[in-house]
């Protein structure tokens, strides 16, 4: 099934989804800050904690009560604030759930009226707070309730989620010991340990690690089976049955973490275990299986995935080692994420991995490598441009050119002073005629003084796709859309008002959904002169263009007839 999310996909088969929602370049997933209706009841329970990989924003959070991998509609959610909590904030000491919350706040709010012994929280979407890009697959802890308190400073981590389904407390206490740490250590904040920022590196090494191969094996796994998430009855994404399968072959192999996953036969057996879940799954919702991609003994389509796994868990210990209590965080996780990107996108001519590998993994690089993870720990750094980087080359062979290689150019400014602009944003891909014509833009009206950190917006939304020249218009198309919602530049504070990195929650039909805008510099295009801005789409950040970049709001429209007017077909429909 094509992914790519249009403006306004009302019939992704409503049958099997449930759910009407808002889909265009801004939006990411399908969600909202209202809770199911149902029965009155005058129990409450609320849930609060951090998302933690690194600190994850506008991540989905919910009970996932039984325990499938997906929010079901009676379960309840809400979504991490800009610093990865939900419920209270404890930095800013802001309730979240409390009877002042205002309509922005109350998103972040997770509460059930339910009663529970035995849940799961789960954690989806969302961005990555140091890297800004978008967080890949889950996370998850499973909670034991002995009474009916409010839970608070609950921590999910890649360290929760791989013991997430160990139920048995033999099995539990030797996957830890396994693994390197205690039961204690599934509690601790390894960004921020102690309460004085201090990073536990040989627990932030480990949860890095295993987060970072569940998502590579997970990527391999959907891209054969890819209606997992889209059909109702399945999980969003495989990582929870192959957080689950890494897990039970660790106890099961005796095996420790670094030694398996060294270990290509073990990998294969993981990835395979995994797979029958997934072949299961498909079973029981009755689709049709896919052709099963091989095991330990025959791995065919699983062996890439196995190499992929022991090279990226190397560069985790060469970025992040463990007995280093002076790791360049910010840059080395900019770094990581480079090589996670590269291989989730990776394609059957793509050597550029194994380039990238070498020259982390290479002990003659390690001056090199210190200067890409120190320019990567600024603010202006540029993931998607090392992305596409391949390594080698005479724009990679010394400091000064990785600097250059890692920033974005010295003419892109951050955002700041956003409140009080508008900015439109258009896809110059205007498809082709006769019948699969496109016409995609969207212009933003920021509420605010210049000096505001967040604020309300509104926005004019065109998503035609799939057009023909007759003026039939493709399923979900909109000539024009007015939505409301949220802005906030991440990273920022009353203090430093400056970010690369601007948020919006989105709410459209009582839904609410989270996006990320980024500047990626100028291009020119037909001789025309363009800002480019990379925007959220499907969980992958890609370059739209501006003419005009930022200028002065003028009268925002209030209706979809005046936002049809503001953005007039550019194909003549």
């Amino acid at each position: 099934m094509n992914k790519t999310l249009a403006v306004l996909s009302f019939s992704r088969d409503i049958k099997r989804v449930g759910c009407l929602f808002l889909s265009t370049a801004l939006l990411s997933a399908c969600g909202g800050t209202g809770q199911d209706d149902g029965s009155v009841s005058e129990f409450e329970q609320r849930f609060g904690g951090l998302a933690l990989d690194g600190n994850v924003a506008r991540a989905t959070v919910y009970i996932d009560s039984n325990n499938d991998g997906r929010r079901n509609s009676w379960e309840s959610f809400a979504f991490t604030d800009d610093e990865g909590f939900y419920s209270v904030n404890p930095n800013s000491g802001v309730d979240y759930c409390a009877d002042t919350a205002t309509e922005n706040q109350r998103q972040y709010c997770l509460r059930t009226s339910i009663k529970y012994s035995d849940l799961v929280i789960r954690i989806e979407g969302g961005y990555d707070v140091i890297t800004g890009e978008p967080f890949l697959q889950q996370m998850s802890r499973r909670l034991q309730l002995n009474t009916d308190a409010d839970v608070s400073d609950t921590l999910v981590t890649p360290l929760t989620t791989l013991v997430t389904d160990v139920t048995d407390s033999s099995d539990r206490n030797f996957l830890l010991q396994s693994v390197g740490i205690s039961e204690s250590d599934l509690d601790v904040n390894y960004l921020n340990a102690n309460g004085n920022g201090e990073v536990n590196t040989r627990l932030l090494n480990t949860a890095l690690k295993v987060h970072k191969v569940v998502t590579v094996m997970s990527d391999r796994l959907t891209d054969t089976y890819n209606e997992i998430g889209d059909e109702l009855g399945t999980p969003s994404d495989a990582s929870s049955v192959v957080y689950s399968q890494l897990a039970r072959e660790i106890v099961s192999s005796q095996t420790g973490l670094d030694g398996l996953l060294n270990n290509n036969t073990q990998i294969l057996r993981v990835m395979n275990n995994a797979e029958d879940d997934l072949r299961n799954i498909y079973r029981n919702r009755e689709l049709d299986v896919p052709a099963d991609m091989g095991d330990e003994s025959n791995p065919q389509e699983l062996l890439s995935g196995a190499n992929r796994v022991v090279q990226v868990a190397n560069v985790v210990n060469r970025l992040f080692d463990a007995n280093n209590n002076n790791v360049n965080v910010v840059g080395s996780s900019k770094a990581l994420e480079t090589i996670v990107i590269k291989t989730v996108n990776e394609t059957l001519q793509d050597n550029s991995i194994d380039n990238a590998v070498n020259f982390f993994t290479d002990s003659s690089s390690s001056n090199l490598v210190d200067a890409l993870t120190d320019a990567l720990s600024g603010s202006a750094s540029d993931i998607p441009a090392l992305v596409q980087n391949d390594f080698t080359g005479d724009d990679f062979d010394s400091e000064e050119e990785i600097q250059a290689a890692s920033q974005l150019p010295q003419d892109v400014l951050p955002f700041t002073e956003i409140g009080g602009l508008q900015v439109k944003i258009s896809d110059l891909d205007l498809g082709y005629a006769p019948s699969d014509l496109q016409d995609r833009e969207v212009e933003f009206y920021f509420s605010g003084e210049p000096d505001d950190i967040s604020g309300r917006f509104s926005a004019c939304v065109k998503y035609i796709d799939g057009a023909s020249v007759d003026g039939t218009l493709g399923k979900g198309n909109t000539r024009g859309e007015l939505i409301s919602g949220f802005w906030s530049l991440l990273g920022t504070s009353d203090n430093n008002i400056e970010s690369y990195s601007l948020l919006f929650t989105v709410n459209f039909l009582e839904t609410t959904y989270q996006a990320i805008m980024k500047p990626a510099g100028g291009e020119t295009v037909n001789d025309q002169q363009y800002q480019r801005l990379r925007f959220d789409f499907d969980g992958e950040v890609r370059a739209w263009h501006s003419e005009n970049g930022f200028t002065a709001l003028q009268n925002a429209p209030t209706s979809d007839a005046e936002c049809q007017a503001r953005l007039p077909s550019r194909i003549g429909l």
